[in-house]
């Protein structure tokens, strides 16, 4: 019926045409980014090209330059907010029930910032506060309980 030799020849072209359609599909492909990286109505200049992507490359160098100026800044900033916070109840007087007082220490990352204390009795309540600084009492004398309140602030970060 079909001569041997067509037997073998028609698997053989088939992969031969199927090579040549993916190839050409990848060829293709490749033209299509050629042509979109350089059109035909500008000059088709790979140097121009490749000076057009230096001049891109530069400005988003110099956007990352003032991006991280801002990011320095913020940090800078950041360090001066309260960051450090700790609160402890006590009881101070022994004619009351309960851990009704307390003292609340607000610093920023140095240590710096304000105590503040309340202390509750059958007569009223009282509320101080005081300054600290880099983790010690400012002008006013701090208590047991505000040192106390101030170092574990100190120690979470």
């Amino acid at each position: 019926m079909y001569p041997d030799w067509f037997v073998i020849a028609l698997p053989a072209m088939a992969v031969i045409f199927l090579w040549l359609g993916f190839l050409s599909f990848f060829i293709g492909r490749q033209n299509k980014f050629l042509k979109s990286l350089f059109p035909k109505s500008g000059e088709r200049d790979i140097r121009k090209k490749f000076e057009e992507i230096r001049e891109t490359v530069e400005g988003f160098q110099k956007e990352l330059f003032g991006i991280s100026k801002k990011i320095e800044t913020v940090e800078e900033e950041g360090f001066q907010h309260i960051q450090r916070v700790e609160l402890m109840r006590f009881n101070p007087y022994d004619d009351t029930g309960g851990d009704q007082s307390f003292t609340v220490a607000l610093l920023n990352n140095e240590g710096s910032g304000i105590v503040v204390s309340s202390l509750h009795a059958r007569s009223g309540t009282r509320v101080f506060a005081k300054d600290v600084k880099e983790g010690k009492g400012g002008k006013y004398q701090l208590s047991k309980e505000e040192e106390l309140v101030i170092k574990k602030a100190m120690e979470d970060k």
